[in-house]
């Protein structure tokens, strides 16, 4: 009875899974989000999130090779997936330069710092988004309007938000109705034909 209660030590269960494995499944859930970007801000979306991507893997590589003297671990994906979510945090139109900061920011200090995958107690593309916001914030919230609304108006290269017409609204003390006649529809705000930052404009994708 006692080898019954006999067991080895952690784990006890085994799967297929790996970190690699895992990191790769957030990229492909990831993509629905970054193609309504492309589709709705063109080419802007397309450049912010491939500089977002490649700065975030060179400087982890730069940093595991030559500060910490380590075996970069590029291929995991979470650097990927850290340059993927940055770009998906900031307007299409930002500079290149500024979300290549971001991305320094993000992979230096707020992952490597802590050791790298895993030991980091915040989400390193957060803390990129924070640092941008609050050293460019003209930048960081100057929302370009889409394709579809640059056609349909031509002169309008940048709009608000759907919750920066509302607050503005209700400062100058608009009714509900108003609030919502200015405000993106329903269907607009599902598929993503609104301003915002490039992840958040579609519903439907998120």
């Amino acid at each position: 009875m006692a080898n019954l209660l006999t067991i080895s030590g952690s784990p006890h269960d085994y799967t297929d899974q790996s970190t690699k494995k895992i990191m790769w499944g957030v990229v492909i859930a990831l993509v629905p989000a970054m193609l309504v970007s492309f589709w709705y801000f063109g080419l802007g979306a397309l450049y912010i999130t491939l500089a977002s991507v490649l700065a975030c893997v060179l400087f982890e590589y730069l940093i595991q090779k030559y500060l910490l003297k380590q075996e970069p671990t590029i291929t995991d994906g979470s650097a990927i997936i850290t340059g993927i979510l940055l770009a998906l945090n900031v307007p299409s139109n930002l500079p290149i330069w500024m979300i290549v900061i971001g991305a320094l920011v993000a992979i230096g200090v707020a992952k490597m710092t802590y050791g790298g995958l895993g030991k980091n107690p915040f989400n390193p593309a957060l803390i990129g988004r924070v640092f941008l916001l609050m050293s460019f914030p003209v930048d960081m919230t100057s929302w370009p309007t889409t394709v579809v609304q640059r056609a349909l108006h031509p002169d309008a290269l940048t709009g608000p938000t759907a919750l920066g017409v509302i607050k503005e609204g209700v400062a100058k003390g608009e009714t509900v109705q108003q609030l919502m006649h200015n405000i993106p529809s329903y269907t607009d705000m599902f598929i993503g034909n609104m301003g915002g930052s490039l992840g958040e404009v579609s519903a439907v994708a998120i």
